[in-house]
């Protein structure tokens, strides 16, 4: 057994973990399948052990099984054919459903708009019908790009539109039962159980490392990026949740302790996980523009602060990264 397959993935703290396990609600997923989804799925079921499915309700676009890390099988819902399952009862909801950025240019942009809704008021109507007690519904820095007609990425700003809109609707739904809701602006993750390698950077470029390299990069222009790991994003939300506070609604931008351009990023992947430099490939850079999606890291420090928190540096995202990464290449 090798280095990388003695390495753990993701948990709650202990701490959370008691939190979860005396509270007493269930716990709706939607969105089960996808990263933020899995990634949620594998921490509470390490949290609840045996009592797992008697405690998580998992939601997806189809009805399918969905085999985890430790071999537990979930049976994962419908959403069409969710709401029985989800009314009624005392929940705390990890929203996670949406057609993310990616899916844009696959359907006109009426259609796009037209499905997202469809699923905002499917699960509004389970927040104001229900008894939803707490709501994590992750939001995304493609908001700047909608508010401030910025042309670095166009599909960002049909996205970011649209996540504005799940803002300002399920702030009202929340607020109409008195329901707790966290909405973090994510922008750039880190962690395992990412599900497309080729889109993202940091993943990609870990790929291009386990191979062996060179790590090819395509930017002629400055790129900078700053990382967040996926369970540290999942632990705040829940532990705000399941405190008592006097507020019932928080946002905050996802953003690292470090900004880190995208050639300087690719080196650093490779000391961390090969301990050695790798040959870069990379247009020269010409562009005079700057591709700056970045957050502002001050709203999660303090409710880090707040919370006695302290998240992972980048070295160590990226080390955990490529341990899930390893892991699928050599499956």
């Amino acid at each position: 057994m090798n280095r990388w397959s003695m390495q753990p993935l993701v948990s709650f703290t202990p701490r959370t973990v008691r939190k979860l396990i005396g509270c007493g609600y269930n716990i709706v997923v939607t969105g089960a399948t996808g990263w933020l989804g899995r990634t949620t799925l594998e921490m509470l079921a390490a949290a609840f052990g045996s009592e797992f499915s008697n405690r998580v309700i998992a939601i997806g676009s189809h009805e399918q099984v969905l085999t985890l890390s430790s071999g537990v099988q979930v049976q994962v819902i419908a959403m069409e054919a969710a709401r029985h399952a989800v009314v009624g009862q005392s929940a705390i909801l990890f929203h996670y459903a949406f057609l993310t950025k990616d899916k844009v240019p696959n359907h006109s942009i009426e259609d796009y708009c037209v499905l997202n809704r469809k699923i905002s008021r499917t699960v509004r109507s389970w927040i104001e019908e229900g008894r939803i007690r707490g709501v994590m519904m992750p939001s995304s820095g493609a908001i700047y790009d909608y508010l401030n007609g910025d042309r670095r990425d166009p599909h960002a700003v049909t996205y970011g539109r649209l996540k504005l809109e799940d803002e300002k609707s399920f702030a009202e739904s929340c607020r109409s039962v008195a329901s707790c809701l966290a909405m973090p602006r994510v922008f750039n993750l880190s962690g395992p159980y990412i599900n497309k390698f080729e889109t993202y950077a940091l993943s990609s470029i870990v790929v291009d490392v386990f191979r062996g390299g060179p790590i090819r990069l395509w930017a002629d222009h400055v790129v900078l990026r700053s990382y967040v790991y996926v369970g540290d994003v999942v632990e705040i939300c829940t532990r705000w949740l399941l405190q008592e506070k006097d507020q019932l609604e928080i946002n905050f931008d996802t953003a690292g302790l470090e900004i880190v351009e995208v050639g300087e990023l690719a080196r650093r992947i490779a000391i961390v996980l090969s301990g050695k430099a790798l040959e870069v490939e990379r247009p020269a850079i010409t562009e005079l523009r700057v591709d700056r999606y970045v957050g502002n890291s001050a709203g999660l420090l303090a409710l880090c602060g707040v919370l006695g928190y302290q998240f992972i540096d980048l070295d160590d995202q990226i080390r955990r990264t490529g341990i899930y990464i390893k892991r699928c290449l050599e499956s």
